[in-house]
């Protein structure tokens, strides 16, 4: 069995370690429980982020495991080192932008870059991007905000709504 035939399931088994040892550790994180509510404590979204990874390492587990089942040597997908490259410079901008931007506009852009650099050009559709980064950014938003009363950095759409 090869290496390219089995590296999701490798990859997936070391997530879902890590996945493990990062829940473990946010129970370590310090939370004031008689000024903070429980639902908006230090270790609300540091545990949903290490339950979103061992959600994502187990499917990932689970696609390793139907590629090792398949019978398709000959079809080895290769790896698109543009995309990886275009993501990695926008990430690069986004880090850049926020602090002179602000949140809400910086995570559009982002969010939309992302959409068209990962999209296959024949299923890029630029009103859905642009919908599903404004929908997304402001449900974000909001949560934080209102719901978790967390300031995020203020830019230029804050600042004209009054945030």
């Amino acid at each position: 069995m090869s290496f390219k035939k089995c590296k999701d399931l490798i990859l997936g088994v070391l997530m879902l370690a890590l996945s493990a040892f990062y829940l473990y550790n946010t129970t370590q994180i310090k939370t004031r429980p008689k000024i903070t509510p429980s639902y908006a404590s230090a270790q609300v979204v540091p545990r949903f982020l290490g339950i979103l990874l061992a959600v994502l390492a187990v499917a990932l587990i689970i696609s390793g495991i139907r590629q090792m089942r398949s019978h398709d040597e000959g079809k080895e997908e290769k790896a698109d080192f543009s995309a990886v490259v275009l993501t990695f410079i926008v990430i690069i901008a986004y880090v850049i932008l926020l602090p002179r931007l602000g949140f809400c506009l910086s995570t559009v852009l982002f969010l939309f870059a992302q959409m068209m650099v990962l999209a296959p050009a024949n299923k890029r559709n630029i009103v859905l991007f642009a919908i599903i980064s404004v929908v997304f950014t402001a449900f974000v938003f909001v949560a934080f905000r209102i719901g978790l009363q967390q300031l995020l950095p203020r830019g230029i759409i804050e600042s004209l709504l009054g945030f």
